[in-house]
């Protein structure tokens, strides 16, 4: 039974295997609650021509505000990160541009400081989205993703980028 559980395994690695491509790009990215522009890496690997498993990491540039209150100045500076594993079931329209829908989990931090006194929170959330790759060379796709976290820290993300193929 082992022998046959490990050719089960070791045949369908190599059927993944034959497909197999990775990708690794980044971009711009906007988040509506954190109103900030901020930064996403990612990693692309291609199961297969129509499935794809994306692991992502984004960094917000910090939201600062100032308010007067009753003659006192608060100010606070929020920072705001994310961890996103994603799965694309893509379909091509054109010879070059392919669309999918997303789902997956995100993992967000968020740290508030006001007048010196910081607060940070870790939440987990679920991802829902849409989003298109195309072709510019063979090595080369820019990249639009529009997405959804569903969690503590709801938020709609919009990324703009670039992927390159290994």
């Amino acid at each position: 039974m082992k022998k046959l559980t490990l050719l089960a395994v070791i045949s369908i690695a190599f059927t993944l295997n034959s497909f197999a491509q990775i990708s690794a790009g980044g971009g711009l990215v906007y988040g509506t609650e954190q109103k900030t522009i901020g930064f996403n890496l990612r990693g692309q690997y291609s199961i297969t021509e129509s499935i794809d498993l994306v692991g992502g990491f984004t960094f917000y540039l910090p939201n600062k505000e100032k308010q007067t209150i009753f003659l006192a100045t608060i100010e606070s500076k929020t920072t705001m990160w994310a961890f996103d594993i994603d799965g694309h079931y893509n379909f091509e329209l054109m010879d070059k541009l392919k669309v999918y829908p997303l789902a997956g989990l995100n993992i967000a931090g968020v740290s508030v400081d006001v007048n010196g006194s910081k607060v940070s929170d870790t939440e987990v959330g679920f991802n829902i989205g849409a989003g298109a790759t195309y072709e510019i060379t063979d090595k080369l796709a820019g990249l639009f993703e529009t997405k959804y976290t569903i969690g503590n820290f709801d938020q709609a993300v919009i990324t703009l980028g670039v992927l390159y193929k290994f």
